[in-house]
């Protein structure tokens, strides 16, 4: 039976994703390997005021225009990223092994992390990525960092002009026509526009 009352508990939280710009104190808190509409391996960051931060790398396939070639090429670009966030925890000597596809690829990445990551402050790079923020697509400049490592004064990380600093709007429908369109929202008892 449901018994809904004022006294309902109802709290509203803001989900706290890191906005665009250089972090320092950030953590990576987990890793994991999943599929979803294509297979992925994302990695979770907190940020010191507790802002969150995905990043997903999901698995390359294959385009309508790709050639072999492409796919190849794209795969090379994915490793080299996650190489990047990985040899923050461990050596790039570390970083060396063979997988036979993409799944075998992400779960020895999670193995060789294991819970090296823990406590380890970083200092991150955040764009946008599409809608959301995420660390660059790109791999051939810095982006992730340790900071007991490297300090602010030393530090790579850039924002360029290439990076991508607000967010993508969603695409206005060009074909429908909100007062002619039937598809669309009525109009309320008032009259007033459906949006």
């Amino acid at each position: 039976m449901y018994n809904v009352t004022v006294d309902l508990p109802s709290e509203v939280t803001e989900a706290g994703f890191m906005d665009v710009g250089i972090h320092e104190n950030v953590e990576l808190v987990r890793v994991e390997y999943g599929k979803a509409t294509n297979e992925f391996l994302a990695f979770y960051f907190i940020g010191a005021d507790g802002s969150k931060l995905s990043h997903t790398e999901w698995k390359p396939t294959l385009r309508a225009m790709d050639t072999p070639e492409k796919l190849a090429e794209k795969e090379l670009n994915q490793m080299s990223r996650i190489k990047q966030i990985v040899t923050c925890f461990i050596t790039k000597e570390q970083f060396v092994f063979q997988a036979n596809d993409f799944e075998e690829f992400a779960n020895k990445v999670i193995k060789l992390l294991d819970n090296k990551f823990v406590g380890v402050k970083l200092r991150i790079k955040v764009v946008y990525s599409g809608k959301y923020t995420s660390l660059p697509n790109y791999w051939k400049f810095k982006f992730i960092e340790r900071m007991d490592t490297v300090p602010a004064d030393k530090s790579k990380i850039k924002m360029m002009s290439i990076d991508i600093k607000e967010r993508k709007a969603d695409p206005i429908p060009t074909n429908t026509n909100p007062f002619t369109d039937n598809t669309q929202a009525p109009l309320n008892r008032n009259n007033e526009i459906p949006f």
